[in-house]
């Protein structure tokens, strides 16, 4: 990995500790656009941007994360529950399926799961 991708990426780590996290996204997609396979760096984006409820790139980022990491059951849970949130609660099902293959003991995703199977059971009346 080149140095300065790296030396970035631990100043937007840095800046996210300091709460200025407007300057942490900024740091870290301009990471991830010098490194597109930095993995790390497309993840704190994508949080960062689901804190700010910019869900659609949120789920983008962490879309790429889930292609550049894909045994990793993290990003496909955060696809998945990202996916919860805004109501595509079918498109959830699938990924919070896959964060389970990666990791049968994560109980957020069972739940997750759980959750989103009720919504398509009960319609679209019924809330989690």
């Amino acid at each position: 990995m080149p140095l300065r991708p790296w030396f970035l990426f631990r100043y937007g780590q840095l800046l996210m500790l300091l709460k200025r996290r407007a300057r942490a996204l900024e740091v870290f997609r301009s990471v991830a656009r010098d490194d597109p396979s930095h993995h790390q760096a497309w993840s704190c984006a994508a949080m960062l941007l689901a804190e700010r409820e910019e869900y659609a790139q949120a789920i983008e980022a962490f879309e790429r994360v889930c292609a550049l990491a894909p045994a990793d059951a993290a990003p496909h849970f955060n696809v998945a529950f990202l996916l919860q949130r805004v109501g595509r609660h079918a498109d959830a099902i699938p990924r919070f399926e896959r964060a389970l293959e990666a990791d049968p003991s994560l109980e957020r995703a069972r739940h997750g799961l759980a959750i989103s199977r009720a919504h398509l059971e009960k319609g679209p009346a019924w809330r989690a």
